[in-house]
């Protein structure tokens, strides 16, 4: 059953089976995309982890600040894209067509600015994180080059959460697929140099540029270009979405809602990534298997947060578009088994991840040292997952209702009067066990706040 049909019908409410059906035909594609991107993190630093612990460091050491401008990409995309889900739900298909027009040009001119001001400091940012000098200039190196295609990289951002708010998350879903096989492929050529491989007797020459963790930026800037415009077309032939060219004044309340929808989780993502890079400049001192084990420790955590980004991205589509046609009753109901199944999914997967993690590790590195830290922060983290999981999805849900405000305040309180003060405190006799346990405290206070916040339905309906 498709949601167009549920919105318009006046027959009583779909079976709790049909409702699952439904969230998981849209999360399933979202959950795709949401992998491609943990992906994309995991091919640079294993990829670049064959040439050994500083490699992958220099890389590690600049993620937290690549993730503050992928998060206010992503905030500014949803002040946009969620109109464009009420405007759907509503069957006022010019009011989408608008949006998607204004939203597309106010994201990228804004992450031009962004690209501008990472490009001025990347020569500096490695040193002010407190990077060794023998990995700064790979990693500025890095930096630098992922700085000038941001803007590349929001035309996919912003095309691919148009497409899901209007239902389609199946071709953001298989086209960040091919991002990440279009990585492998770059990154294989431009990181590693011209060599022979072998199988049995059979040889084969394959040459490569050499390029290291420069390489590894350039194959993920290639990937972009291509995946972006091939995204966009997609978008823009798209008959809800598609727009006229011809000038347009932008209107002030397509404005005025983005603004007021984006700005907290602008705030919160700044805080959120602010508090990333705070905490790199405290494990960077520590040393290179301390920054290694941190950025595969996060990367590998991401993967049992996938099914509750993915089911995250369906309820703000099922919760903007039946707000949008006013009927609360559905969203009410869309909203608990969002939860439900994100929780369930999320205790599977942490299971999975807890058993294999030595496994995983010992593929993504050579280092012992570091596949032994890194098993044991995971293992710490993953008994937060479930409450995370429902952290995740009930910002979706409240993103749908245009209650920003107050997820975005749970986080930020969480952040700074729960993980930052016992991070610190840890931190001086468990290292970076510690921070992670910090992370751990962190994640199940904000899932538990935001599921009481679930709980008072009157309080976040009200803003649709």
């Amino acid at each position: 059953m498709e949601l167009a049909d549920i919105l318009k019908s006046n027959d009583e409410l779909p079976c709790q089976r049909k409702i699952y059906a439904l969230i998981l035909r849209l999360a399933m594609p979202a959950i795709l995309a949401q992998w491609a991107s943990v992906a994309m993190q995991y091919i640079d630093a294993a990829m670049v982890g064959s040439l050994g612990a500083s490699a992958t460091a220099a890389v590690s050491v600049v993620f937290s600040s690549i993730w503050i401008v992928i998060g206010l990409c992503y905030a500014i995309n949803t002040g946009f894209s969620v109109q464009i889900a009420h405007a759907i739900g509503a069957d006022d298909l010019e009011q989408a067509k608008k949006i998607f027009r204004e939203g597309l040009m106010i994201c990228c001119g804004i992450t031009v600015l962004f690209s501008i001001f990472c490009i001025y400091l990347s020569s500096s940012l490695p040193s002010l994180l407190g990077a060794e000098p023998k990995i700064s200039e790979k990693a500025s190196s890095y930096f630098f080059i992922y700085a000038c295609f941001f803007p590349i990289m929001q035309v996919r951002l912003f095309s691919a959460a148009a497409l899901q708010c209007i239902g389609d998350t199946k071709t953001p879903g298989m086209l960040n697929f091919l991002l990440c096989l279009l990585d492998v492929i770059f990154n294989y050529f431009m990181i590693l140099p011209t060599h022979i491989f072998e199988i049995g007797t059979f040889s084969l020459r394959i040459p490569g540029a050499g390029l290291g963790v420069t390489g590894a930026a350039l194959g993920t800037a290639f990937s972009e270009i291509i995946i972006a415009t091939i995204m966009f077309l997609k978008a823009f032939n798209q008959p809800k979405l598609h727009f006229n060219f011809y000038y347009q004044s932008i209107l002030k309340s397509i404005l005025k809602d983005a603004v007021k929808i984006s700005y907290p989780l602008a705030l919160e993502s700044i805080a959120l990534n602010g508090t990333y890079i705070f905490i790199t400049s405290i494990i960077a001192p520590i040393g290179t298997i301390a920054l290694a084990a941190n950025i595969f420790g996060i990367t590998t955590e991401q993967i049992c947060s996938l099914p509750g980004i993915g089911i995250s991205v369906a309820a703000t589509t099922l919760i903007g578009q039946a707000l949008g046609a006013h009927r609360k009753d559905l969203a009410r109901k869309f909203a608990w088994a969002t939860v439900k199944l994100g929780i369930a999914i999320a205790i599977m997967i942490g299971i999975v991840l807890y058993v294999f993690a030595p496994s995983i590790f010992a593929c993504l590195t050579p280092d012992a040292a570091t596949q032994e830290l890194s098993v044991t922060i995971l293992r710490i983290e993953l008994f937060s997952e479930p409450l995370f999981a429902a952290a995740l999805v009930i910002g979706g849900i409240l993103r749908g209702a245009k209650d920003t405000f107050v997820a975005s305040t749970v986080t930020l309180s969480c952040l700074w009067l729960v993980f930052i003060p016992l991070a610190l405190l840890l931190v001086k006799n468990n290292g970076l066990v510690g921070i992670w346990i910090a992370f751990c405290v962190d994640f199940c206070v904000r899932g538990l706040l935001l599921l009481l916040r679930l709980r008072s339905e009157k309080s976040w309906m009200k803003y649709s």
